[in-house]
């Protein structure tokens, strides 16, 4: 089967004069409304900066080398007023790919998370890369005289990660897309929801639960269902929508690697959690910026320590401080739920051995814990919301009482925002 990267009309996109750093071009397609346009925009961007960081290197073409610049992301990224919006869960039920209605559905689904996703990692760059110690969302290593409103700059390898990261999806979004059109369908066609920017508006002013909540946590389960999704497509006989969803699923694992890449970053810089001789592989694909370190950071850039199999038991002291911080960043900040069964293999490739995790899963079924955030808020609004009712001495027999007890923790946990939701629905 053949995979289109872009389409030909993206060689006609271009970027408006005067949006000539990397975060106003960031910036500009997240209001971009067409979602091919979106699309085309990131992946121009992504040929570009590629070209900025052979700049880097080489002298003879600076002219190539595009400033980070600064540019303030918008609340909530622009889409087509002619798409439905319903909330998580009350959409179309996609089934499980035996016929072509349901195929359809289960891309669309997905075609729709590709979408905030291609967002999500641009505003990680406008949002983050760029912060003060209390947008980190870590704790004071050691009490620094004003460094709480101390502003740092993220590595160009962050930049050159999440740069990677919004191009792979749009890439798949295009091939989704491509793959709807090919079955008489267009994105658009069915409801949509907002979910996973809702994760991104929880973790909006900590980059440390960005990390730990949108890519550790929500992509990883997005590796645990992916594989049935694929035998779904290979058994019904689409054997070319399951190759095409393999070589997504592959582009997520890494995308869970960047994501505990940049969790692990931030713990060393500012919670001092974490050894000098780490140090992680190239970021931007081949041949990327794994010999630049203009930031002076390259002893903080850490990459993941996986366990020896058959020796999960024995962690190491920064490994299980790191755990425990992400343990308490889900707790604090995840709304959905965490289920086995594991795809423990593709999690441990993303850096996430079975300890960081499946601890979680007890303190969910066993605690009765409440995240704090916007679902806390959301009870109260409503509680506050609800008829007063009938004082003692009051006749109000055209009123009948109607209960306002909250969601249960099943009813909520259903709005987990991954691509898994939509295709097991």
């Amino acid at each position: 089967m053949e995979i289109a990267s872009i389409s030909p009309a993206a060689a006609q996109v271009q970027f408006p004069p005067g949006c000539d750093s990397l975060l106003d071009r960031c910036v500009l397609i997240m209001h971009t409304i067409d979602p091919i346009e979106k699309a085309d925009l990131t992946l121009l961007l992504g040929e570009q900066w590629r070209a900025s960081i052979n700049a880097r290197k080489d002298t003879q073409h600076s002219s190539l080398f595009m400033d980070i610049g600064r540019a303030t992301p918008p609340d909530k990224p622009l889409r087509h007023e002619g798409l439905e919006f319903v909330r998580p869960g009350f959409g179309v039920k996609v089934g499980k790919a035996g016929s072509l209605s349901s195929r359809i559905a289960i891309l669309h689904a997905l075609a729709n998370v590709e979408q905030w996703a291609i967002d999500t990692a641009l505003d990680n760059m406008a949002r983050f890369g760029y912060y003060t110690q209390a947008i980190a969302g870590t704790a004071l290593k050691n009490q620094i005289e004003h460094e709480e409103t101390q502003e740092f700059r993220m590595p160009s390898k962050f930049f050159d990660d999440f740069v990677q990261m919004a191009c792979d999806e749009a890439k798949h979004f295009k091939w989704l897309n491509e793959r709807l059109e090919s079955q008489g369908a267009h994105y658009g066609d069915l409801p949509v929801h907002a979910s996973i920017w809702d994760s991104c508006i929880d973790t909006a002013k900590s980059a440390l639960a960005r990390m730990g909540v949108v890519h550790m946590t929500i992509e990883s389960r997005g590796l645990d269902v992916n594989p049935a999704t694929i035998a779904r497509f290979d058994r019904s006989g689409d054997q070319d929508s399951a190759k095409m969803l393999q070589k997504i699923h592959e582009d997520e694992v890494t995308h869970v690697q960047i994501g505990h890449r940049w969790f692990c970053y931030l713990l060393k810089k500012h919670e001092g959690v974490g050894s000098a001789s780490e140090v992680a592989s190239a970021a931007f694909g081949a041949g990327g910026s794994q010999d630049v370190d203009q930031d002076g950071d390259g002893e903080l850039y850490e990459f993941r320590q996986v366990i020896p199999e058959g020796q999960e038991d024995t962690v190491d002291p920064v490994e299980a401080q790191r755990r425990k911080r992400f343990q308490e960043v889900v707790v604090q900040y995840f709304k959905g739920a965490l289920k086995p069964p594991f795809n423990t293999v593709d999690r441990e490739k993303g850096g996430l051995t079975r300890g960081w995790y499946e601890p979680l899963v007890v303190v969910r079924e066993r605690t009765g814990f409440k995240p704090a955030g916007r679902r806390a808020a959301d009870r109260k609004a409503k509680e506050e919301a609800a008829p007063v009712p009938a004082t003692e001495g009051t006749v109000d027999s055209g009123t009948t009482s109607i209960s306002s007890a909250p969601e249960s923790e099943a009813q909520v946990s259903n709005t987990l925002t991954t691509p898994s939701n939509d295709a097991q629905a």
